[in-house]
């Protein structure tokens, strides 16, 4: 879609959203409407049964009759005149009699626009019976009688007669009328849902009923009649039985509702309108501006910089049309510049990759090489002269492959030592020790950089200095040995003194340092040649402390020093356990050394993960924080006494080798005057896989 109908759809939207709050609050009124008459059609129902219910009072005002009836003992004199003074007193009184226990009139008072003089029989009168069955005040069926609506009442009395009475509703029916003068009608329904005759207004149809069933506070909103859709609301009144109903034409109780939605209609037309051709004219005002400047920066971009934008009339606008001019103006009078900058640049950057001592090649998709110098050439193709002109060239070791495989963005060198080629030049054969770095670009990778360098020289080192240790280890055997054996043979002879044992001793320590060094070359020259292998077996921590403990227990108690190997059951790992024990036993003896008499030494192993850490903690003087780094190196020592200077700095040295061999780590937690812990972790699945030396 272009900017100028997506700003304009933009403008238009924010534009319409206040209607949109607009819409819904008049849906909310809508229903706000509907609430309304609910809500009022339900209180005037309410209302009316109130009245009923203060209809049905006056009519126990009218029964208390009763009592002077009670009084009068049977006397139809006294009870005829009690009687017609209680109808008299209550204009709505209709009929007011006195029934005897066959259920006959033996007085009364009428209205005599209604009833005759004559007495009639009641015997059948469902309020009569009702009476006389529950021995409680009774209420009847209303009737219809001389235009006026009447509900008959019995009232018991103590010797089995009953008072009966006809009582008008029409002060209920005026009261009605009174609360409907604004709108609606109101009437009662019994118990059946039937409406009842005289009393409010007509129903909704001439056979209409209230739904059987419904509660006791319903809103019915579509009630069927010849005159349209009625709503209407109920509300009971228990006393008589009867619900008090309001109803109204269902248009004229939602009259405000259509009226206020063809006026939201109309409003909402009318806005949108204004808001369409504002936004029109508003989009096409921004718009033009944008697009001149859009047609310059792709002019720029294509290197044209010939035409300027021209005035855009708009303050803001004019200050940005200035601005991008001056910054045209100025990228083509860098860009002759740059050319000629970047093409020096350039040139230093072939000459120094192209005389660099070390091979150089990048190295792109599916192993394809898309850069490389003369001396990678030469290492690759073995071309003496390192052309390579028209040859496409793949990596196709393995060992290299894997090599640049390795090599992560962001991960540093994959530095793998072990991965050589070898080429021979004359008689020669060349070594060449590879590394590998991802090159990537704005998170794109690029290719891998791979760097080769000449160790033949080192290696030819390596062999040499094997050589010479070997052949010192050789030579120095001998001559010890029959060191050793003169000292046995000293120290054996009956006739030798204290003078010449103690000399001899000192002899035999001499020749067991001698022989300890001469062992300790030997190791050095084979880790570092890489001719030491590593025999893994499963091997139980708990083995290995326990040998070095009881080796190293008569040592101990001889200094006074508590020595322990903590239980570690279940711990067990894969690992050549001579070269591990022998780890244990130099860090230990390296305690012992150190530790004072009175002091502790503490051997322990434990899980850390996959790994198997193993301690050597000790209650000596502990190592200077400066020194921790230099006891693992080769022939390094710590000038504090007698006891440091015993050895050559090999022990630690060769721990390190060991542990390194093993794909472990080994380092010291000490402080001055708080003793030492030296620490080592093995895997506990073995060392890894050892790499090929050759490719």
């Amino acid at each position: 879609m272009k900017l100028f109908p997506r700003l304009f759809l933009i403008l238009m939207l924010f534009a319409t959203l206040p209607l949109a709050g607009l819409g819904a609050w008049m849906m909310f009124g809508r229903k706000a409407v509907r609430d309304n008459a609910r809500v009022m059609h339900g209180r005037l129902a309410a209302l009316t049964g109130e009245q009923a219910e203060r209809t049905l009072e006056q009519l126990n005002r009218a029964l208390g009759v009763v009592e002077e009836i009670d009084r009068a003992r049977g006397l139809a004199r006294l009870e005829e005149s009690a009687v017609r003074r209680a109808a008299v007193a209550d204009t709505a009184v209709a009929l007011m009699s006195i029934v005897d226990a066959a259920g006959r009139e033996v007085a009364r008072a009428a209205d005599p626009d209604i009833f005759t003089t004559a007495l009639e029989d009641r015997s059948s009168d469902p309020a009569v019976l009702q009476a006389r069955k529950t021995g409680l005040v009774s209420l009847g069926a209303p009737r219809s009688a001389g235009g006026r609506t009447l509900v008959p009442a019995a009232h018991p009395l103590a010797d089995g007669r009953c008072l009966y009475l006809l009582y008008s509703l029409d002060g209920l029916a005026r009261r009605m009328k009174r609360i409907t003068a604004s709108a609606g009608r109101l009437l009662f329904v019994d118990g059946e849902g039937r409406p009842i005759p005289g009393v409010g207004g007509l129903p909704p149809a001439a056979d209409w009923r209230w739904p059987a069933g419904a509660s006791d506070e319903p809103w019915l909103d579509d009630i069927a009649g010849p005159e349209g859709a009625w709503v209407a609301a109920a509300a009971p009144v228990p006393a008589l039985g009867w619900r008090a109903v309001s109803l109204q034409l269902r248009r004229e109780a939602y009259a405000e509702e259509s009226a206020g939605a063809a006026r939201a209609a109309a409003f909402f037309l009318a806005v949108c309108v204004l808001v369409a051709l504002g936004a029109y004219s508003l989009s096409r005002r921004l718009i033009r501006p944008v697009e001149l400047l859009l047609a310059a920066a792709e002019r720029v971009s294509a290197g044209d910089f010939s035409r300027p934008v021209p005035p855009l009339g708009w303050g803001e606008f004019e200050r940005l049309r200035a601005t991008f001019n001056a910054m045209t103006e100025k990228v083509r009078h860098y860009q002759g510049l740059q050319v000629e900058k970047i093409m020096e640049e350039k040139a230093k950057i072939d000459a120094l990759v192209k005389n660099i001592p070390d091979g150089v090649m990048l190295v792109g998709h599916d192993s394809q090489v898309l850069f490389i110098n003369a001396i990678a050439a030469r290492i690759l193709t073995g071309n003496a002269a390192g052309k390579l002109e028209g040859v496409s060239l793949r990596v196709r070791s393995p060992q290299l492959k894997g090599l640049i495989e390795s090599a992560r963005p962001g991960a540093g060198a994959a530095q793998r030592p072990a991965v050589e080629i070898q080429t021979t030049e004359g008689e020669r054969t060349l070594v060449h020790s590879c590394q590998a770095l991802a090159v990537s670009r704005d998170a794109t990778r690029i290719g891998v950089l791979v760097l080769m360098r000449d160790v033949t020289a080192e290696r030819e080192l390596d062999r040499m200095k094997e050589e010479f240790f070997h052949s010192l280890v050789h030579d120095l055997r001998g001559p010890l040995m029959v060191l050793d054996s003169i000292v046995s043979m000293m120290k054996s002879m009956p006739n030798t003194g204290e003078r010449e044992k103690r000399y001899a001793q000192f002899g035999e320590e001499a020749s067991k340092r001698l022989a300890g060094l001469i062992t300790n070359i030997l190791d050095i020259a084979k880790i570092e040649s890489g001719t030491m292998t590593i025999n893994a077996t499963a091997t139980q921590a708990d083995a290995l402390l326990e040998a070095v403990r009881k080796l190293y227990q008569i040592p101990a108690d001889g200094k006074g020093i508590a020595l322990s190997a903590v239980p570690a059951p279940g711990v067990a790992l894969t690992c050549d356990a001579p070269l591990v024990e022998r780890v244990i036993m130099n860090l230990t003896g390296n305690a012992l050394k150190f530790t004072p008499a009175g002091g502790r030494i503490e051997l322990a192993a434990r899980l850390v993960g996959p790994d198997v850490e193993f301690s050597i903690h000790d209650s000596g003087p502990g190592i200077p924080p400066d020194k921790l780094d230099a006891v693992f190196e080769k022939f390094k020592q710590l000038d504090r006494d007698t006891a440091a200077r015993a050895g050559y700095g090999l022990g630690l040295s060769i721990c390190r080798k060991i542990v390194q061999l093993h794909g472990g780590r080994i380092w010291v937690e000490s402080a001055p005057g708080q003793g030492s812990r030296f620490a080592f972790l093995l895997p506990r699945a073995g060392p890894p896989p050892a790499v090929s030396s050759r490719v």
